[in-house]
């Protein structure tokens, strides 16, 4: 009898297990589906693709839960999983580092949100004294000798702003530049932009908005084997404020109801509208890399994960250089929420490939630098 008893209760917490490990594997599904529902349509969708990185990882457990106890339960997840197999490659890598072949030209290309050149999320540097941290992002884009780097908030409100870019340029030993403000109303109080700075000569260079802020910038640069068109894109962000780290940060229990609901309601709808902008603002690149009369090369913040709209109709045809040559689970947010997201994103036309693909792990911004050596193949 007890026997019996003892079957009945293990047969029913096996049931309650497979009953979660069936959300997990609709969970799953759904965040395959997000990067094929423009949010703008419905938004709720890619919060699923925002949190791939977090569902494969419970999938991932329940497979080797179920190995362990009864394997066969386990071909539930690894099936579901094989579905998605791309999604795998884009959330981790194995490629090793190569020496670089003495007879390919490469072209060392940088992606990197530098938030401000001091370290924290302001949109003046009136109060601020110590500038340490702009000398130090200096120093490591001058060691890492690049020939193409596209920079995101890049700002500079001291005196000498519009001369800044030059100096830039001139330290990190790409003399050539293009940098577009966000706002105009900026243009003459201060440097507040996305640029790209190059060792090669930049011969064209264009700028896109979306309701009046600059989203991408691109520049025609031409290398010893081809003219190329670079695009440095920094799409919507969630604008969170102090207020909102700080209540994420304070997050438990103890909250009264009505605060807990205001708060997170508050952030949960920062996101979703996010998702919505870029929706929109993605529709507008799209167009924009139809009308290239090069081959693209597309770098930036993306503020958005490999399991989006966003980043499916942008990458379509061109070739991901983590994918192709990175490795490890290259997430590139440094900031305090979402850590584990791969937003800065390197793409390019399917006549150049990459090798090296590197996550800096470097804590001089919100966003981790990231970069690769790209070559025309032959």
């Amino acid at each position: 009898m007890v026997a019996t008893e003892k079957k009945k209760f293990h047969s029913f917490i096996r049931k309650i297990i497979l009953t979660f490990n069936a959300i997990a594997v609709i969970a799953l599904l759904l965040s395959y589906a997000a990067s094929y529902i423009n949010p703008t349509t419905f938004s709720p969708l890619a919060f699923a693709g925002l949190s791939y990185p977090v569902i494969f990882a419970v999938n991932l457990a329940f497979i080797i839960f179920w190995l362990i106890v009864k394997w066969k339960y386990a071909l539930i997840s690894i099936l579901f999983i094989a579905i998605g197999w791309n999604s795998v490659g884009r959330l981790i890598e194995f490629h090793t580092q190569k020496s670089p072949d003495k007879n390919t030209k490469y072209i060392k290309t940088i992606s990197y949100n530098i938030q401000n050149l001091v370290k924290e999320s302001t949109i003046s540097t009136k109060h601020i004294r110590d500038f340490s941290n702009e000398s130090k992002i200096l120093k490591f884009l001058k060691e890492e000798k690049p020939d193409v780097v596209c920079l995101q908030e890049l700002l500079y409100d001291r005196k000498g702003f519009k001369e800044f870019p030059a100096e830039l340029g001139k330290q990190i030993g790409c003399r050539y530049f293009y940098s577009e403000n966000y706002y105009p109303k900026n243009d003459n109080k201060k440097l507040d932009a996305i640029a790209v700075f190059s060792k090669f000569p930049i011969i064209n260079n264009g700028f896109i908005k979306y309701k009046q802020k600059t989203i991408a910038i691109f520049a025609d640069i031409v290398t010893s084997e081809d003219t190329i068109r670079v695009f440095n894109l920094h799409l919507a962000s969630l604008h969170f404020r102090n207020e909102d780290y700080r209540f994420i940060s304070e997050m438990d229990i103890q909250k009264k109801r009505d605060e807990f609901r205001k708060g997170s309601g508050k952030i949960l709808r920062k996101i979703n509208y996010a998702f919505q902008k870029r929706g929109f603002q993605t529709l507008i690149i799209e167009g924009a890399l139809a009308q290239s009369p090069h081959p693209v090369i597309i770098c930036g913040d993306f503020n958005d994960t490999p399991e989006s709209y966003t980043y499916r109709k942008i990458s379509k045809g061109l070739t991901d250089a983590f994918v192709e040559s990175g490795s490890g689970f290259a997430n590139t947010y440094a900031g305090k929420l979402f850590p584990v997201l791969r937003i800065d994103h390197i793409l390019y036309d399917k006549s150049y490939s990459s090798i090296n693909f590197t996550r800096h792990r470097i804590l001089l911004s919100d966003h981790y630098p990231v970069s690769c050596l790209l070559y025309k193949k032959k």
